[in-house]
């Protein structure tokens, strides 16, 4: 099968979509496909031509400051049309309602072609709405916007897909005629095994110590980076060996910062901004830190919850549809937003080595669910019926 991935999202930023699409698209080449990347091109790109193997072709587009990273390009793009032609694509496959979306819409409509969807971000929560109404009063005005626009893409699709469960449940909802499956995020599992010797990653890191929490993903207010600092400021008032690692960079960056610096948690937190992914993995960050612990609302089965599971960590998360489906005997749950809550499981994931053996080893049962090839295999059969219906 000939298959094309359009990103809207590429290089040099780095997100949970861009991860899981790219493990898919080298799980999709092993077994004999050939794939495309579509992204957006920007100045900061230009050098990337191919990803182990898979070539990366670049659509013209224009920055926009909505979202950090996101670019608009034209969708009815003549050169695009020739490239997907030329490589004699079968399957268009959209990873974000964004304006590539459309053009995958587009082309996918003019060639009759399939066009699969997989829903990766819920655009419609308020926390990435603010990103461009900017006031809470419009919030209702830019729910009612996001549906809309993404209910063009989701009804134009032949397919679609969604990490989680929660996410599948909201599209069903909404447009009961459209089939849906679940499909989870995929990994190379044999990555998270390869991390340096204890002494060799102190020497780099001489901070960690064995009551270390870590939390990777974007520094930005969807992230709700400010409840995990004032609860871990609760619970490292009561053990002062508490440490956590802030692995990311993003708009509130400098006010996390300065947030962690007026609660008196210079010597307990540590910002270690943007690692590149491929480095994160292998640095032994995950694999030596205590627990992954995140106070998002805004999750869609996120990448960086699946690698901390995939490292064998227990997890920390909000009580909410998209992380209870992560927690299986290897986390603890708090009430969204209730900081008291976060700060006791901090400290219940910290002094109690029984319950944290518990917890590592249902992350090392669970880590499985998450094999890319079995993902891949998933994502081929899908296909392989969408080829043989327009057949």
């Amino acid at each position: 099968m000939r298959i094309a991935f359009f990103l809207e999202i590429f290089y040099p930023e780095i997100n949970g979509v861009l991860t899981a699409t790219l493990n898919l698209a080298r799980n999709l080449k092993s077994l004999g496909h050939h794939v495309l990347l579509v992204v957006p091109r920007s100045r900061a790109s230009e050098a990337v031509r191919e990803i182990d193997g898979i070539e990366v072709f670049k659509v013209p587009s224009i920055p926009v400051y909505i979202y950090p990273g996101m670019r608009f390009n034209n969708p009815w793009n003549q050169v695009l049309k020739r490239k997907l032609l030329r490589e004699k694509i079968e399957i268009l496959h959209t990873t974000g309602p964004g304006t590539l979306a459309l053009a995958a819409m587009v082309w996918a409509r003019r060639f009759k072609l399939p066009l699969v969807q997989t829903f990766h971000t819920m655009l419609s929560e308020d926390t990435y709405l603010l990103y461009l109404v900017r006031l809470k009063r419009l919030l209702p005005v830019g729910r009612f916007i996001s549906w809309r626009y993404m209910g063009k893409i989701i009804r134009a699709s032949d397919f679609i897909t969604a990490p989680s469960l929660f996410a599948c449940g909201e599209i069903k909802k909404r447009y009961p005629e459209k089939p849906v499956c679940h499909i989870s995020n995929g990994v190379e599992l044999d990555v998270f095994r390869r991390f340096p010797a204890r002494e060799e990653f102190e020497k780099e890191f001489p901070f960690y110590n064995d009551k270390t929490f870590i939390f990777v993903g974007r520094v930005g207010l969807e992230k709700s980076i400010d409840t995990l600092l004032s609860a871990f400021a609760a619970a490292a008032s009561r053990d002062s060996h508490l440490r956590l690692v802030v692995v990311g960079d993003g708009p509130s960056r400098v006010e996390m910062a300065s947030l962690a610096r007026d609660l008196g948690l210079e010597n307990n937190i540590f910002f270690l901004g943007k690692i590149p992914h491929e480095r994160l993995l292998a640095s032994g960050l995950l694999q030596y830190s205590r627990a992954f612990i995140t106070a998002s609302v805004t999750e869609n089965q996120p990448m960086t919850i699946i690698e901390a599971i995939c490292c064998s960590l227990p997890i920390i998360v909000a009580d909410v549809e998209g992380m209870r489906e992560l927690t299986d005997g290897n986390g603890l749950r708090f009430p969204p937003g209730d900081r008291a809550a976060l700060a006791d499981c901090i400290l219940r994931a910290a002094g109690d080595d029984a319950l944290h053996g518990e917890l590592r080893a249902a992350s090392q049962r669970l880590a499985a669910r998450f094999d890319g090839r079995s993902v891949a295999l998933q994502f081929e059969e899908e296909y392989g019926k969408l080829l043989t219906q327009r057949a």
